[in-house]
């Protein structure tokens, strides 16, 4: 499909909102892609500078930006970057969480004192923070985009095809869960706080990715790789039960010294929790009414921070670097729409959409990579602009979970 193709804007949307879902694609995430690096290459940020103009970001980024640029038609672009990221897979099954193609076969200093190295292709499997967070964010998001791409072509026999890949990235993920059920990596999807070594997130998310993986495997007849998915995903499920429960919400973390982490008032986990079916009905007798109208998770005007007290993280959170995640950040607005929709609760979800189409249009349609709380402080120098997160998963979240207004 080519990029002259009209854009199709749902038409159940209201003015405002449709000129929004119409400026996130054109200006943010079509504008991302740039056949000039290679046909389905597409940058984490519009302007192809914030990250680099040729990196792609398997852990997450590249999986959002897919899956907005699946729903806006550009199915062929997203399978040509797809057969491009599955290239990169290790022979254990482990997918980069980036791929750095300036950085291949070096080692750089981050922070001055912390290696970060690529293999000779540039691919990145080791984080640089010390504890590997976003250890399995990359197979998560592999697993997960296999599924989106299924639902959208219903192509059964590229599913076939692709079971060497996918068997691989699941067969790792759960090589990473403890005999306790708990898998490892730190944090998911955030650096600092680095979240070691059992993060919320990260159970919920795993638990998700490896019930689908099951669904995938199941209908093109693999009934072992199926059935031992859906035995690993039933005991993350159980395991989160179990221990990432604190009274009345989640606990964030596991520390492997300090024990449970649940000091920082309601969090991302909370929402991950109810939006990927991980608490039980009875935890979420008990969460949900403190989630639904809780004004704490809006930083600087937009959703959603990742918790409600994030002044309250200590150093030795951050592994005594900085507070680059204490932010709102698209990745977690996806996880309250997901959660909102699980509950039924569609008012909140165009609530929390207006909220972020207001910031938007504020910055002239272009959204930052975060937005901090006015109780952390307003740490600028990450304030990189025209990144794809916030954009892309509005586009996810329009089609996935929002119902047209009665």
């Amino acid at each position: 499909m080519s990029r002259e193709t009209a854009l199709r804007v749902p038409a159940y949307l209201p003015p405002e909102i449709a000129e929004a879902y119409r400026m996130a694609a054109e200006r943010n995430v079509l504008a991302a892609l740039n056949p000039a690096i290679f046909f389905g290459y597409f940058s984490v940020c519009a302007d192809g500078q914030g990250h680099g103009n040729n990196t792609t970001v398997p852990g997450l980024d590249w999986g959002q930006s897919a899956e907005a640029l699946l729903w806006l038609g550009r199915r062929e672009e997203v399978l040509a970057s797809w057969e491009y990221v599955k290239t990169f897979q290790r022979q254990d099954g482990l997918v980069p969480f980036a791929i750095l193609p300036d950085l291949a076969g070096k080692t750089v200093m981050a922070e001055g004192k912390y290696p970060l190295s690529a293999d000779e292709r540039g691919a990145v499997f080791v984080h640089w923070v010390p504890g590997n967070p976003l250890r399995t964010l990359a197979n998560v998001t592999f697993l997960v985009m296999a599924e989106a791409i299924h639902s959208h072509t219903g192509d059964r026999d590229w599913l076939a095809a692709q079971v060497p890949w996918l068997g691989r990235a699941a067969a790792w993920l759960q090589s990473q869960i403890t005999a306790e059920g708990l898998i490892r990596g730190g944090g998911f999807y955030v650096e600092r706080p680095t979240r070691l070594e059992h993060d919320g997130v990260n159970q919920c998310y795993s638990a998700h990715a490896l019930a689908q993986a099951a669904g995938l495997f199941a209908l093109v007849g693999e009934r072992e790789l199926a059935a031992s998915c859906q035995e690993a995903a039933a005991g993350l499920r159980t395991a989160f039960r179990q221990r990432f429960w604190a009274g009345d919400h989640c606990v964030e973390y596991i520390h492997p010294e300090r024990g449970p982490i649940s000091s920082h008032g309601l969090t991302d986990v909370d929402w991950a929790a109810v939006a990927t079916g991980t608490a039980s009905e009875e935890q979420l007798a008990l969460l949900w009414p403190q989630l639904r109208d809780q004004a704490a998770f809006v930083y600087s005007g937009i959703p959603t921070g990742i918790a409600t007290r994030p002044e309250t993280y200590e150093d030795w959170e951050m592994q005594h670097i900085d507070r680059h995640d204490l932010a709102a950040m698209g990745r977690v607005w996806y996880l309250e729409c997901w959660a909102r929709a699980r509950m039924g609760d569609q008012a909140g979800i165009w609530r929390s959409l207006q909220q972020v189409v207001a910031v938007g249009r504020g910055e002239g349609w272009s959204w930052r990579e975060r937005y901090y709380a006015e109780a952390t402080g307003d740490l600028g120098k990450y304030h990189i602009r025209h990144y794809c997160e916030y954009p892309a998963n509005l586009i996810r979240i329009v089609h996935r979970f929002l119902a047209p207004l009665a």
